[in-house]
């Protein structure tokens, strides 16, 4: 540009930066439909069968490795839930440690008392889920600290209970969670139909429409009519119940009550949603990846016992598959 016997020249607009991304070779759309963590499912399988095919795909191993995604399962369905409409549910391994206690406890190997006790621990999670989702909603208290508490507050009241291992399943219910037809255990069934009727919440019902649209901007969906609070304490209430479920499961594969049973669930829990691909901001989940971070997560604890490793090395190499699958795959998403 010129004027007044002056020459002025435009700077050049900044040559774009190129950034290295997995975006570039179609891993995005891959990441946002969950199907990336199960390339890293893939990938364990071929190790495993390369370092002990014959000992990783026999029976009783693969009906090992099925009945680890079980209780994970149960419970990363509810945390994904909850993270999906913008929450968090720190609580779920409480809530899983005082049903699994409870049942125990409250059957003492009365085979009469079995189908009660279990309609309690779903009761029981209905209660905590409903706690959590009043609080969350109407007295607008952060979901990480109403969580936080409740999780001390389970804990606490499991160890009022009892310190120590206490009751007796019946044999029916053990005999549920330790059976299996083949590789296949009976306890699977379990799992299946939590993830169909989970799936089927989220696809086909106006609660899952409406769980996403709170998780995205929850301003936004009660602008438009959204009942916000009900679709807040309708997941969690499905959390605590999947997670009282979860419980039952565990007190009836180690045939007593613990009042350390869950500990660890809710962090395992988190963990599989993130690397599924759901946002820790709400709105944007798939629940094929959610599952397939539950079966990661199971065969890196199965590997320790197939390759005699060291249990102590268990949780390290967790976390290094954790890092490498969420360095690789885990997108950063911008609100």
């Amino acid at each position: 540009m010129t004027g007044a016997g002056v020459t002025t020249v435009e700077p050049a607009a900044p040559a774009p930066v190129r950034r290295f991304g997995f975006g570039r070779f179609g891993f995005g759309t891959a990441v946002r439909g969950g199907a990336a963590v199960w390339v890293v499912v893939a990938a364990a399988l071929v190790g495993l069968t390369i370092a002990d095919g014959p000992g990783f795909w026999s029976a009783a191993n693969l009906a090992t490795v099925l009945s680890g995604t079980v209780v994970l399962g149960l419970v990363a369905l509810g945390q994904h839930l909850v993270v999906l409409g913008g929450g968090i549910d720190l609580a779920v391994g409480s809530t899983a440690t005082l049903a699994a206690l409870l049942t125990a406890m409250l059957i003492d190997g009365y085979p009469i008392r079995t189908v009660p006790v279990v309609l309690g621990m779903v009761v029981l999670g209905v209660l905590v889920g409903l706690g959590h989702g009043l609080l969350v909603s109407r007295a607008k208290l952060p979901p990480f600290i109403v969580t936080l508490a409740t999780l001390y507050l389970l804990q606490g009241v499991a160890f009022t209970v009892s310190t120590a291992p206490v009751g007796r399943v019946s044999s029916a219910l053990s005999g549920f969670a330790l059976g299996r037809f083949g590789p296949l255990p009976y306890a699977l069934a379990v799992l299946v139909v939590a993830v169909a009727a989970v799936a089927y919440l989220l696809r086909r019902t106006t609660f899952g429409r409406h769980l996403r649209a709170v998780g995205g901007d929850a301003r936004a969906a009660r602008s438009v009519g959204i009942r916000v609070p009900r679709v807040l304490v309708t997941s969690y209430v499905l959390a605590g119940v999947l997670a009282g479920l979860a419980g039952v499961l565990l007190a009836a594969r180690a045939t007593v009550g613990s009042p350390t049973a869950g500990q660890g669930l809710e962090l395992s829990a988190i963990t599989v949603v993130v690397l599924g691909g759901t946002s820790l901001l709400g709105g944007r989940g798939s629940l094929v990846g959610t599952m397939g971070g539950v079966a990661l997560l199971a065969l890196v604890a199965s590997s320790m016992t197939l390759l005699q490793l060291p249990a102590t090395l268990t949780e390290l190499v967790r976390g290094i598959v954790i890092i490498i699958a969420a360095a690789v795959f885990v997108t950063k998403v911008r609100r």
